[in-house]
């Protein structure tokens, strides 16, 4: 398993450093998404802050279910990632090549990071070798 810094000690101690890392990256995605539904409010666009909240509670709610080491957040970010990355794989061959790979790339990251041995371990769903 991957160590964490001493820094982050008082973290559960089967959190690793690369579950931080994805665990941040989808809060800040999530944070991104209040200032959407601030803006859909400001400018009397409800469609928009719908959405910017449904994307809002994608985001943070793994988020916060990874952090405990929940087995159903492991799972559901699962199966967002691979769906991240088949829409990322259309946005790339049918819309645009940039943003294609800005969705697909840490989607994928994620997804290969959630099937490694490493981060089963830390759910407990393998056993140490």
């Amino acid at each position: 398993m991957t160590e964490k810094p001493s820094s982050l000690s008082f973290l559960h101690p089967d959190l690793t450093t690369r579950l931080i890392i994805v665990i941040l990256f989808l809060l800040i995605i999530a944070l991104g998404n209040v200032f959407g539904i601030y803006d859909g409010m400001v400018n009397n666009n409800p469609t928009a802050a719908f959405n910017s909240f449904v994307a809002l509670l994608l985001y943070a709610i793994p988020a916060f279910g990874l952090f405990q080491l929940k087995r159903w957040a492991r799972m559901f970010e699962l199966v967002l990632s691979i769906l991240f990355v088949i829409i990322g794989l259309v946005i790339m061959f049918g819309y645009s090549v940039t943003m294609g790979i800005i969705t697909l790339v840490p989607h994928g990251l994620i997804a290969i990071y959630l099937v490694s041995n490493d981060c089963r371990r830390a759910f407990g769903l393998k056993k140490e070798a």
